[in-house]
């Protein structure tokens, strides 16, 4: 099986999305099950959302985060295999989805689609809110799409929601 190419443009999409791999099922195709991945999706929203007093030097986050960001944006796409730094390491178990870690996701991410700003200063890169949200958009369905689902969704996609993939 390949990776899914996923393109959320909201929230409610990525929300829908991890429903859809919840309660259908899903075959794995990385690392990480559902909740490890809600759970990292959580972190990483929480980063821009509550801030750090840990950031990147002023030269690092303008020349070579914010272009790659910024690229990232760009093309709907992120690449795989960097590595996940230590704190954004899921402590969610493999093993059997855990409920609490998605619907902590789930509730972060309403609290990301809801953020008008301005945020918090972000540790790795300026961005503005709208740049922010559609990064995380795009982090959510590079990750999501290493999940395959076991059942085609009744209705069709959502709305903020566009797929790339043929039949699983």
């Amino acid at each position: 099986m390949q990776h899914r190419s996923l393109d959320f443009r909201d929230a409610d999409a990525v929300i829908a999305e991890i429903r859809h791999l919840q309660h259908g099922g899903y075959t794995k195709l990385g690392k990480w099950n559902l909740a490890q991945m809600c759970d990292h999706l959580r972190q990483t929203l929480r980063m821009g959302l509550d801030g750090s007093d840990r950031r990147l030097p002023w030269v690092v986050r303008t020349l070579v985060t914010g272009p790659i960001f910024r690229r990232v944006i760009k093309t709907r796409r992120m690449k795989s295999g960097i590595p996940v730094p230590k704190e954004l390491v899921p402590t969610s178990p493999d093993g059997p989805d855990d409920p609490a870690a998605i619907d902590a996701c789930i509730a972060t991410l309403q609290e990301a689609r809801d953020a008008s700003g301005p945020l918090p200063k972000h540790p790795v890169a300026d961005l503005t809110v709208d740049q922010w949200k559609q990064l995380n958009w795009i982090h959510c369905a590079h990750h999501l799409g290493f999940l395959i689902p076991h059942a085609q969704p009744v209705a069709e996609a959502p709305s903020g929601i566009e797929t790339a993939s043929g039949p699983p």
